[in-house]
């Protein structure tokens, strides 16, 4: 009896292929968990805190980069007060900039062309002659380290938990949040002071800063509704900005 039950144990021990129809389903199912987890990216998003850290520590590390700046809902300016409606140009850092934008002048839009260097400012109004100006340095301060886009960063308040997004076409981590009025103030002095609605997007692949959007008051013309949206690129590829010919 006992040489039996023992044999028949033994039997059993040595049969691991076979499954109860129980562990069968219980393995499918354990299986297409994880083909589904594979298919849908697996690693869990990063902490909104981590994302925001990241960008900041990245883009105070770029020397040179590309924007687009889009305003949406935009204001209007003056002959006194050009309003910027939209721009598109590069940085090369620590202050030099060179873009072309699309300005309101209250008449309508122009299209000029300016350079930045330092406290020094040219603007082209299309007739291929520059002018000096001082009408144009907000653009600067956007890029600076120490109260640009990247303090902004560190200031997001009540941060949203990250989700997909994309800017300029290349996935991101979205993260939106309010922003101090007094961190938009010292970017835009012109700000109402108020705290603002904002989003950042952080790039899948390596956390850069791929796109900032800013609702509210930010500069004389705006409204309450106004949306600039800030897009960065080509970061660490070689710009030369030179002073232009007057």
């Amino acid at each position: 009896m006992y040489t039996s039950v023992q044999t028949s144990i033994s039997r059993r021990v040595r049969r691991p292929g076979r499954l109860t129809p129980l562990m069968s389903v219980a393995s499918l199912a354990l299986v297409g968990v994880t083909l589904l987890l594979a298919a849908c990216g697996g690693a869990a998003a990063p902490s909104a805190a981590d994302l925001l850290k990241t960008a900041r520590q990245k883009l105070d590390a770029t020397q040179t980069l590309h924007f687009v700046m889009l305003v949406d809902h935009a204001g209007t300016g003056s002959i006194e007060n050009p309003y910027p409606t939209g721009a598109i140009g590069d940085v090369q850092r620590p202050d030099h900039l060179k873009a072309s934008a699309d300005v309101n002048v209250g008449l309508g839009g122009i299209k000029v062309n300016i350079v930045l260097i330092g406290d020094q400012g040219w603007y082209d109004p299309g007739t291929g002659q520059y002018q000096t100006t001082d009408q144009f340095g907000s653009f600067l301060r956007v890029f600076d380290k120490q109260t640009g886009i990247s303090s902004l960063l560190g200031a997001l308040q009540q941060p949203s938990a990250p989700a997909d997004g994309s800017a300029n076409g290349t996935a991101c981590w979205k993260v939106s949040g309010t922003l101090p009025g007094t961190a938009v103030k010292q970017l835009f002095s012109d700000a109402s002071g108020d705290a603002i609605p904002a989003t950042f997007c952080m790039s899948k692949d390596d956390g850069r800063l791929l796109s900032a959007q800013l609702s509210g008051k930010l500069v004389v013309g705006d409204t309450d509704k106004t949306v600039h949206t800030f897009f960065l690129s080509d970061f660490d590829k070689p710009v030369s900005i030179q002073a232009p010919t007057t």
